[in-house]
C-alpha cells in the first residue's frame, strides 16, 4: 500500500458491518479520540494556527524543511515561481525563512482549503491502522441548531509521546502539489456566467491617468534608497498631516534601515501595477484587493486630490 494511502476498502467493510472490529480487537484509544477530536475542533475554528498546533511537530518541521529546501533552491537561480505560488509574491524568502513551523504552516493556509463541520460530540467507530499511521473513523453530530445529519469523519494520527497528533492530511498534500505544478483552484475553476444583465454589461473601468505614473516613480524612489522623498512626493497629504513627526521619522527610519521592510513596499508597488483598483469617491480613490498576494495587508489605497494628483494613501 502506498504511503499514507487510506484502506478504503477497510473501513467500508468497517461501516457496513455496523463499525464492529472482530472479536477482541481494541478501539480507538482515549489519547487517539482526544487528538482527532482536537485536531477537528482545531479545523472548525477556521483558525491555521489552531490547526498547525494540532499537527503532529515532526509533519510540520518536516514540511517546512522540504518546502524551504525547494524555495532557495529556485532562488538560487534568481526565481520565486514556487514561492508566489505558494504564499504570494508578497513573501520574500528571507522572511518564510525566519519563521518558525507552526507560523509556516499558517502562512501557507492562506491558499489552502481545509474545512470542517462543528461537531457538539463524536462517535468513533473503529481506528485502521496503516504503517505508521492510525486513521481514527466516526460521526461527528452537529450542534441542535447547527443540523441533525451525522457526518462521517476520517482522521489521521501518529504517536507523539503519550498522545497522539494528526497527520498533515492526504488533502493537504494533494493541494500542494497542485499549487507547485500551477494547477491552483483560480485557474482550474469553470467561468461562471452571470445572468444578471447589469453584470454583463459592466465595463471593465479603465485605469485612471496618473496613477502608473505614481507607481513607477514611487518604486524607483523606493529602488534607490530613497525613502524620504517616497514620504514627502508619494503619500498623500491626508497622510501627513494626520501622522505625527514621530511616527513619520519612525516610518522613514525603519524603510531606510530594514532590507525587508523596504523590499515589502517595493513588492506591493509591483504587485499593485498588475492588479485593477476599484474606484469610489467618484473616482477620487482607487482600492486595489492585495488580499493573497502574501502581504501584510489586505488592500492598498491611492486618492486624488484638488489638483488631480494621485498619492498613495495607505
Amino acid at each position: 500500500m502506498a504511503p499514507r494511502a487510506l484502506n478504503r476498502a477497510l473501513i467500508c467493510i468497517l461501516l457496513v458491518a455496523g463499525a464492529a472490529f472482530p472479536a477482541g480487537a481494541a478501539g480507538p484509544s482515549g489519547a487517539q479520540q482526544k487528538g482527532a477530536e482536537s485536531f477537528l475542533n482545531a479545523v472548525a475554528s477556521g483558525n491555521a494556527q489552531a490547526v498547525a498546533q494540532e499537527l503532529h511537530p515532526d509533519e510540520v518541521d518536516k514540511l517546512r524543511s522540504r518546502l524551504l529546501t525547494l524555495l532557495r533552491a529556485e532562488n538560487s537561480r534568481s526565481d520565486n515561481t514556487y514561492r508566489s505560488r505558494l504564499f504570494g509574491p508578497g513573501r520574500s524568502l528571507a522572511e518564510l525563512e525566519s519563521m518558525t513551523s507552526v507560523r509556516f504552516y499558517a502562512a501557507l493556509a492562506e491558499r489552502l482549503r481545509l474545512r470542517s463541520r462543528e461537531f457538539e460530540k463524536y462517535d468513533w467507530l473503529g481506528a485502521v491502522p496503516d504503517g505508521k499511521l492510525v486513521y481514527l473513523v466516526g460521526k461527528g453530530t452537529p450542534p441542535k441548531d447547527k443540523g441533525a445529519v451525522p457526518v462521517l469523519v476520517t482522521v489521521g494520527l501518529m504517536q507523539y509521546g503519550s498522545q497522539w497528533r494528526a497527520a498533515i492530511p492526504s488533502e493537504i498534500e494533494a493541494q500542494l502539489d497542485d499549487l507547485l505544478d500551477g494547477r491552483g483552484p483560480a485557474a482550474s475553476a469553470p467561468a461562471i456566467a452571470s445572468s444578471s444583465p447589469a453584470a454583463a454589461a459592466a465595463p471593465t473601468q479603465p485605469l485612471a491617468p496618473g496613477i502608473s505614473e505614481l507607481l513607477a516613480r514611487a518604486e524607483a524612489s523606493l529602488a534607490a534608497g530613497n525613502c524620504t522623498e517616497y514620504y514627502d512626493q508619494f503619500m498623500s497629504p491626508n497622510f501627513n498631516r494626520a501622522t505625527s513627526r514621530s511616527a513619520r521619522k519612525t516610518l522613514i527610519n525603519a524603510c531606510t534601515n530594514n532590507e525587508s521592510t523596504r523590499e515589502t513596499m517595493i513588492t506591493t508597488l509591483r504587485i499593485v501595477q498588475e492588479l485593477k483598483p476599484k474606484y469610489d469617491l467618484g473616482g477620487a480613490r482607487a482600492i486595489y484587493d492585495v488580499s493573497g498576494q502574501g502581504l501584510p495587508y489586505e488592500r492598498f489605497v491611492l486618492e486624488r486630490d484638488k489638483d488631480m494628483r494621485w498619492y498613495i494613501a495607505e
